[in-house]
């Protein structure tokens, strides 16, 4: 199958499956093919006796994925590694743009769901709030023109970062970035990141609503809060956040960009303080939840 998609102001998600191919129009009207030829996902390192679930194998601490693409021709292989340092990584730059390899199918477990051996090794931990992991075909990518940004506005910092950058240590027991393998079994859908309870939460960018889509007073287990921006370009983001203390702005109003909208790391935090952070797209009839560190990675060069 061919899909095609052109440059606009905000990247663009995609998911291929073997065999199929993206052509791509950058702005400057050349175009770019990407055609997805295999993918491939393994266990690096295990942990034993972390957690007691009686796993004589050891729980997972790092695996690793990659694909194999053909790009205008040339073949070219992309690695990534999660549950590492290695996770918080730069995109491919190649030909005039900018690609992310968010997910691979073979990285999961689907036998829970489908009653035959999905092939991978870690199972989702949020399906049942509706939070996937798993892309729905065999990998799942984000593109954009290498000139560009992810998004026409200049990002803030999403909250504060005391070390300058996201850290591997301080995803929740160090095991919960995007996808990390949360208890050494899970998939885990979102990015956590330690701080004390208190600090605040600031609108990366401008956004028309937010609201708090599960709250303790209604009688949940913890204050989620969800804010949306629709872009020009007819794409959606919803950024999301869970633990939070205190909202500091109405709901269902804007919030601007830089704007603390809450404080948070204080509600159902568990063993540590911690704020989960969540991005999903929405755009050309598709939905996808990808890797906020995609938003960090953005923030941080416009921030440098």
């Amino acid at each position: 199958m061919k899909i095609e998609r052109s440059y606009k102001s905000t990247m663009t998600p995609f998911e291929l499956n073997c065999g199929d191919e993206l052509v791509y129009t950058r702005r400057n009207g050349a175009t770019v093919t990407i055609e997805l030829l295999k993918t491939d996902a393994v266990i690096l390192e295990r942990e034993y006796g972390r957690y007691d679930y009686g796993n004589t194998q050891g729980e997972i601490s790092v695996y690793g994925f990659s694909c194999i693409l053909r790009v205008d021709g040339k073949e070219i292989e992309i690695h990534r590694e999660v549950g590492s340092q290695a996770c918080f990584y730069k995109p491919v730059q190649i030909d005039g743009i900018h690609l992310w390899l968010d997910a691979v199918k073979c990285i999961f477990d689907t036998s829970f769901d489908h009653h035959i051996s999905g092939g991978g090794f870690l199972v989702e931990k949020d399906f049942l709030g509706g939070h996937v992991c798993m892309p729905r075909q065999d990998a799942r990518f984000v593109i954009q023109d290498a000139e560009a940004s992810v998004c026409p506005e200049v990002m803030d910092f999403w909250c504060e970062l005391p070390h300058g950058k996201p850290r591997i240590e301080d995803c929740y027991n160090g095991e919960d970035c995007w996808m990390g393998p949360y208890g050494g079994a899970f998939a885990h859908c979102g990015l956590d990141i330690n701080m004390p309870a208190g600090s605040l939460l600031y609108a990366p960018v401008d956004l028309d609503m937010q609201y708090y889509h599960t709250t303790l007073a209604a009688g949940f287990n913890n204050n989620r809060w969800h804010g949306f921006r629709h872009w020009k370009d007819n794409s959606i983001w919803r950024i999301s956040t869970s633990h939070l203390i205190e909202a500091l702005v109405p709901e269902y109003g804007p919030v601007m960009r830089g704007e603390a909208y809450a404080t948070t790391a204080g509600t159902a935090v568990g063993a540590h303080q911690h704020t989960h952070f969540n991005f999903h797209v929405t755009e050309l009839g598709g939905s996808y939840f990808l890797d906020p560190w995609i938003l960090f990675w953005q923030m941080l060069r416009d921030n440098a």
